[in-house]
């Protein structure tokens, strides 16, 4: 390399830590995420799993490589997984324009924000081979650390490290808020549903319109609050118009949910609606009311990592969505003599997910 080529890369790698410094800028691995494998396990991993919460050059997922410019939209997640035990257990409106931003959902309690090292010397050293040894040595450095860290720093690590300002669909061109997720990241109970709607596109939180004033009441029912569960969307951004979810949406997305379940660990994890069910227990072949009729899905989590022919089934439970449920009881349709209301049928899939909590259903 030239003096003046490396003079300009020196002050184009600046300029990217400066962006990042000042307007938190993120930059992530460009791999999807395959689906859970054995091995994979209590620590923290990307995409491609091999890379750690580095990218496919060694830096961290937060570090701009040198030859991206500086618009470069970061392509696929990387994501935050832990699973450390096995498992027992939107009101949608009109669209709304604004422009693109990323929301802060409330977590529960402050958490202390991982360090991430800064790969100043590693910039230095000009030996290729010399530059991955200490990449890996990184990556294995920050996976052990990662095993000491709460559920509630690993989702917030995910949240601003991993998601950042997603750019890795078209949806980030229309949407006002990412929807991450709320609750108790110690949930043993985990509500997923499709996509954000209107009034969660606003104000960045999942479940806050007429649908998740449904919800808030099942729960009331259940003698729970918003506060002991953890709620989340297949979608972190909303489709326009409310339309379903496209797959590619889903193959973009779906990796920050897995690493959410990853984080949370629940117990039981209550689907809510027919394009969760269908992706949580990847049976796209069921219709919802089948789903609903059998006691026997559940979702995948993958190996732990000291038993890799071992797999973590997370226990599922399909129900009908709020929203559903309002467009049904909404409309002044009478429900046949003898028949349950869509409610009816929500209540008893949700005191079905409960009692597997508590030890006592299956």
């Amino acid at each position: 390399m030239s003096d003046d080529a490396a003079t300009l890369a020196r002050a184009f790698g600046r300029t990217l830590r400066d962006l990042r410094d000042r307007f938190d800028l993120q930059y992530v691995g460009a791999a999807p995420m395959p689906p859970p494998r054995a091995g994979e396990g209590d620590e923290v991993h990307d995409a491609a799993h091999e890379q750690g919460e580095l990218g496919s050059s060694g830096r961290p997922a937060d570090e701009p490589a040198p030859s991206a410019p500086p618009t470069m939209a970061p392509a696929s997640p990387s994501v935050v997984a832990a699973p450390r035990r096995a498992a027992a257990p939107e009101s949608r409106g009109e669209t709304s324009s604004a422009s693109p931003s990323t929301a802060e959902p409330p977590l529960r309690a402050a958490e202390p924000e991982p360090p991430v090292a800064e790969p100043e010397a590693e910039a230095r050293v000009s030996d290729p081979a010399q530059r991955d040894r200490a990449a890996k040595a990184r990556s294995s450095a920050l996976r052990e650390e990662a095993k000491t860290w709460t559920a509630a720093t690993k989702l917030e690590f995910l949240r601003r490290r991993n998601v950042g300002d997603c750019q890795r669909c078209p949806l980030a061109r229309t949407r006002n808020h990412i929807v991450f997720g709320v609750g108790n990241a110690e949930a043993d109970l985990m509500f997923i549903g499709e996509a954000p709607g209107a009034d969660e596109d606003r104000q960045g939180e999942p479940f806050v319109g007429r649908a998740g004033q449904l919800l808030n009441r099942w729960l009331e029912q259940l003698q729970l609050r918003r506060e002991d569960v953890y709620i989340a969307n297949v979608l972190k951004c909303r489709p326009p118009g409310n339309r379903d979810p496209r797959p590619e949406e889903v193959d973009k997305c779906s990796p920050f949910l897995q690493a959410q379940i990853r984080a949370i660990e629940p117990k039981v994890i209550v689907a809510l609606g027919r394009h969760a069910g269908m992706l949580l227990s990847r049976r796209e072949d069921m219709t919802l009311r089948a789903m609903r009729s059998t006691s026997r899905l559940s979702y995948d989590a993958g190996a732990p990592k000291d038993d890799p022919s071992a797999r973590i089934k997370i226990p599922l439970v399909v129900t009908y969505h709020p929203a559903y449920v309002l467009r049904q009881e909404g409309d002044g349709r009478r429900v046949p003599d003898g028949r349950a209301s869509p409610t009816e049928l929500v209540m008893k899939d949700l005191e079905r997910a409960l009692a597997i909590v508590r030890g006592t259903g299956g």
